[in-house]
């Protein structure tokens, strides 16, 4: 179970760094300042779309890392961990990945999706305004368990690091 307590320690650390590098990179990118010095818009809509992909990929990361390691969560953090797992799942984000980020074919519709439908999904992806997804994940401000992805993510990393006594030098032989 230690190695196990490891694996899902280094996993969520990799995950914190991944969905603040997504977050903190999309407000610049999209902030006036980086906005006004880009040659054209169609560069703005590459970098956003980057890094919602990205912030996309790692959520869909979770459910996996759920069920692979939830034997290692401590007891404190796993109604938290479980309604991470649960809010992704409602919000399609595995599906999004599937059928937008990680293919340009839908197998269902035996196509490629129209503007229209990947705007839906990522809609639904978003279950809100792209500023309310982007907080729900991390919230520079308030990132207090369970308020946010990145909270949850810390917490249960820091838990599992108490609970089976880990210090750095067992995560980075």
């Amino acid at each position: 179970m230690r190695d196990r307590a490891i694996e899902a320690v280094r996993i969520l650390n990799e995950f914190v760094g991944d969905l603040v590098a997504g977050t903190m990179g999309l407000l610049h990118f999209e902030s006036q300042a980086v906005v006004s010095t880009l040659n054209n818009k169609n560069t703005s809509l590459i970098l956003r779309r980057m890094c919602i992909s990205y912030l996309v990929i790692t959520l869909s990361k979770w459910v996996e890392l759920f069920e692979r390691y939830k034997a290692v969560f401590p007891q404190d953090a796993k109604q938290a961990c479980r309604g991470l797992e649960r809010e992704i799942r409602r919000r399609n984000i595995r599906d999004f990945r599937n059928t937008v980020v990680g293919h340009v074919w839908d197998r269902n519709l035996k196509r490629p999706l129209s503007r229209s439908e990947v705007d839906a999904r990522l809609a639904r992806t978003f279950a809100g305004s792209e500023q309310d997804f982007l907080l729900w994940i991390n919230n520079p401000n308030d990132n207090s368990f369970p308020k946010t992805v990145v909270s949850v993510c810390e917490h249960t990393r820091n838990r599992i690091m108490e609970s089976f006594d880990l210090k750095a030098v067992d995560l980075f032989p």
